[in-house]
């Protein structure tokens, strides 16, 4: 049996900036479409967005992430459309790009149990673009069980990294008593391969990097072009990741980079990693 993941970092509406937010979201119909498009014709079970834009002034629902204006729900609507049925999840953590709020989102197939969000920076602040909530839910997967996703979007190693990596891990762990029978974390990390931040990260081999599993020779490869907020004074770096538990019930059969223009179109300032495990 297989299951495949995607995880995409959004970035927030600025793909087509305009002074008017319905402009800008109008704009962006053709990310959404793009998008939605590349999850139904490849049959993707679980997503993971980071940097979800929602305006800042639409009312916020409960759940959170129900607005018309949130690209995330944008997204999984038009599946619904075309008669693909999702699940979703997502929190935001601060205000991004003065308009919009910014946050996770994870979308499945299957149902998802004990979905949950936590801080994991020291600043809870929404004023605060460095403040770093995470979604986290238990996947329900047919003839498996649960696999449990944390989908983050950590801050840069001198900007709170290890600390926020602490805390993750402690909420990955604090829920094992689900019944969990494997566990990944995905998602925008900051931490360029083979530097600190990501060595703290696969250092103890708890976590396997899935891209450098499958293609050590391309260990470098950037996961976005050009210059992007945060990395604009270095050259492009793997910053986004998917990280699988050792010993899990899983194995990694293929990991591609998408959205990139020769695996579909880009549709943000990040590529995005389409995965396929096989499951025991």
């Amino acid at each position: 049996m297989q299951l495949s993941l995607l995880t995409l970092n959004l970035h927030t509406y600025q793909q087509h900036p305009r002074h008017c937010c319905f402009d800008t979201m109008h704009q962006h119909e053709r990310e959404v479409h793009i998008i939605a498009e590349a999850i139904a014709h490849l049959g993707i079970d679980v997503v993971c967005f980071q940097e979800v834009g929602e305006y800042l002034h639409d009312p916020i629902t409960q759940p959170y992430g129900q607005s018309p204006s949130n690209m995330a729900f944008r997204i999984c609507r038009k599946l619904r459309d075309w008669g693909h049925w999702f699940h979703i999840h997502q929190d935001w953590s601060h205000i991004g790009f003065q308009r919009w709020r910014e946050g996770t989102a994870i979308l499945s197939r299957y149902p998802m149990l004990h979905n949950y969000s936590a801080y994991v920076s020291d600043d809870w602040r929404k004023d605060n673009y460095m403040s770093r909530n995470i979604t986290v839910s238990c996947i329900d997967v047919p003839w498996f069980g649960l696999l449990h996703v944390a989908n983050v979007h950590l801050s840069w190693a001198h900007h709170g990294f290890f600390q926020e990596y602490a805390r993750l891990k402690q909420l990955v762990d604090s829920r094992r008593h689900f019944g969990v029978r494997a566990d990944v974390m995905v998602g925008d990390f900051n931490a360029p391969a083979g530097e600190h931040a990501y060595n703290h990260i696969v250092g103890n081999a708890e976590y396997v990097d899935q891209f450098y599993e499958l293609h050590p020779r391309r260990f470098y490869q950037p996961s976005y072009h050009g210059w992007i907020d945060g990395w604009k004074h270095s050259p492009p770096k793997r910053i986004d990741y998917i990280f699988k538990r050792n010993g899990h019930p899983l194995r990694i059969k293929s990991m591609d980079i998408i959205f990139n223009d020769a695996f579909y179109p880009v549709v943000s300032d990040h590529f995005g990693y389409f995965a396929k495990f096989e499951l025991f």
